[in-house]
């Protein structure tokens, strides 16, 4: 009988192991997997204020640093606040002390200062448990100073729109209490009753002397630039709008078009007005618009936005030309695919390349180019699918196409081609895309920007599930490609909460980031500025609305022209602002 049962059991196994039995002639698929839990909604609130004392002296001993913040209280493993300290390249996770809902209380190690330098400091949140990488917030400085030192800071500040900025007296990298003298310069300041120096709202160069109360003998001196910045609003546009593009004509002038039905509005800077042109032939969202060589403006692709239409929207294969000098809008050669959400990417010979998009609900590889002089396109292939990627032109003429989702809406784990972690180069002259380095991690709605010395900062994007074979161990949030050495180096300590941001690279060479969504989804109004060498965030006031979708151009005078997208309640925006 135990025979018996023996035999029976191994006969089980075997038919388990070589799939055989009566469904043997057919291979069920392995089931797609379930996505790791995320944080909940709250996660996504999680933002630091300050930190107190912002610097030490190296060689200090351990420091106890306060943070505060929003929603800095973790609920357990599934939802946990974690303070980093990351500096040259390592993270080092410091110890809470102490924790509540605006307030976190970590010690810094003396091992951790004893060379000057400069760290940032973030919290990693979310579920420290999952396989979802944790969430960052955005990193604030701290300065470990060399000792025996007096200065002033800042030196420089930008106004903003609370008006009030104020500078400490440091001495061997802390606060001290310190009288005041002050050469007004160019305008006029105050002192305030805690020892601080108190700029008024105005704008000026400020000379100022402090004398350290603790030590007579020790003085600092510092001239205080402070400009005028900030998010001011302009005049509205006529139509609210999301998925519309902004392009800066020649004139100065900037054509909005799209995400409003078929209408487009021309913004005049020196007045601050938004005045109706066109209008189009087609109306039109997530198209592209590129300006020519002539000073025309190529609109490409998009969804038709058909009055009544019920269901999906056609996906278009036209394109239209705009003129500046006239206002109006004519039909030319239609694409050979039809598309949306692609790029467009003016070439140095005056050729445009449209490459990559959705073809209804699928990404596609197809690409093709635009010739201004016949009116016509030509196909050209990438190497992999692309949608929601970026295309940068490079200066010796060639196109990175970085990131990117590849296959169908929504992308299964399993799910052929794979989202590509290798970019690609475009070569005009050859019309051929060839593979040119890997990322640290697949990207997707990221951000790139070519930089002065001719490298690209890729900012975010960083998919919460994969389609990858494997999760990279490390990704880095932000990483510069190198166009001479074809590769990739990561940007240690830098992380920006919110994604779907817009990213502008300003005359000065910093990157205002302005907008977007936080973690759950919603849209913020938090604008600000990066320094590419540094690999430092600094805030620079606010936008007057939350909104991301929205579209950041900038003018020919400095300033920054941001207009539309959608709000918190979905709803699509008229207002515009303005970065002084």
């Amino acid at each position: 009988m135990l025979r018996q049962i023996g035999i029976v059991l191994l006969a089980v196994i075997v038919l388990a192991v070589c799939g055989c039995g009566s469904n043997s002639a057919v291979q069920q698929p392995p089931p797609t997997p379930t996505p790791s839990p995320s944080p909940g909604p709250s996660a996504g609130s999680v933002v630091i204020n300050s930190i107190s004392p912002t610097s030490a002296t190296a060689g200090s001993p351990d420091l106890t640093l306060t943070i505060t913040g929003t929603n800095l209280a973790g609920t357990g493993p599934r939802n946990s606040r974690r303070v980093v300290w990351s500096t040259n390249g390592a993270n080092t996770t410091l110890v809470t002390s102490s924790a509540s809902g605006t307030q976190l209380i970590v010690v810094v190690p003396a091992a951790l200062m004893t060379v000057p330098g400069t760290a940032q400091v973030f919290i990693e949140f979310g579920d420290v448990m999952g396989d979802v990488p944790l969430a960052h917030s955005k990193s604030v400085s701290f300065v470990v100073t060399a000792a025996n030192t007096a200065s002033i800071s800042p030196t420089s500040a930008i106004l903003g729109p609370k008006g009030i900025q104020q500078f400490e007296a440091m001495l061997n990298g802390r606060a001290a209490e310190a009288s005041w003298s002050v050469d007004e310069g160019e305008a006029g300041g105050n002192i305030s009753q805690s020892g601080l120096y108190t700029v008024p709202a105005n704008v000026g160069t400020f000379h100022v002397t402090a004398t350290f109360v603790a030590e007579p003998s020790k003085s600092a001196t510092a001239t205080i630039d402070v400009t005028s910045s900030g998010f001011l609003p302009t005049g509205a546009m006529r139509v609210a709008r999301a998925g519309h593009t902004a392009t800066l004509l020649n004139d100065g002038r900037v054509l909005i078009l799209g995400g409003g039905g078929a209408t487009a509005e021309l913004f005049d800077p020196s007045s601050g007005t938004f005045s109706l042109t066109g209008p189009p032939v087609v109306g039109r969202s997530g198209a592209t618009a590129t300006r020519l060589g002539d000073g025309t403006v190529l609109i490409a692709g998009g969804w038709e936005l058909v009055a009544g239409a019920n269901g999906s929207l056609p996906v278009s294969n036209t394109a239209e030309i705009f003129n500046p000098a006239t206002g109006r809008f004519s039909e030319t050669g239609s694409m050979l695919q039809g598309r949306w959400q692609h790029t467009a990417t003016l070439l140095n010979d005056g050729r445009v390349l449209i490459a990559g998009g959705y073809v209804g609900l699928c990404s596609t590889a197809a690409a093709e180019l635009f010739d201004p002089a016949t009116g016509t396109f030509s196909s050209a292939l990438l190497l992999s699918e692309r949608v929601l990627h970026t295309a940068t032109l490079l200066k010796n003429g060639e196109v990175l196409m970085v990131g990117g989702s590849s296959g169908c809406r929504p992308d299964a784990a399993d799910d052929p081609p794979w989202d590509p972690l290798f970019v690609e180069l475009f070569e005009p002259s050859s019309k051929q895309f060839q593979a040119a380095g890997n990322m640290s991690t697949t990207r997707i709605g990221h951000a790139t920007i070519r930089l002065e010395d001719g490298k690209v900062l890729v900012l975010g994007g960083i998919p919460a599930i994969q389609n990858l074979h494997e999760q990279p161990s490390n990704p880095s949030f932000a990483e510069l490609y190198d166009p001479v050495l074809h590769a990739f180096s990561p940007v240690a300590g830098l992380t920006i909460a919110q994604r779907s941001y817009t990213a502008t690279l300003l005359n000065s060479g910093m990157v205002l980031i302005a907008g977007g969504a936080n973690f759950a989804g919603k849209p913020v109004a938090d604008v600000d500025l990066l320094d590419p060498r540094l690999g430092a965030l600094s805030s620079t006031g606010s936008l007057g609305f939350a909104r991301v979708g929205h579209t950041a151009t900038l003018l020919r005078d400095g300033r920054v022209l941001v207009t539309g997208g959608t709000d918190s309640n979905g709803n699509a925006l008229a207002s515009a602002e303005i970065y002084q």
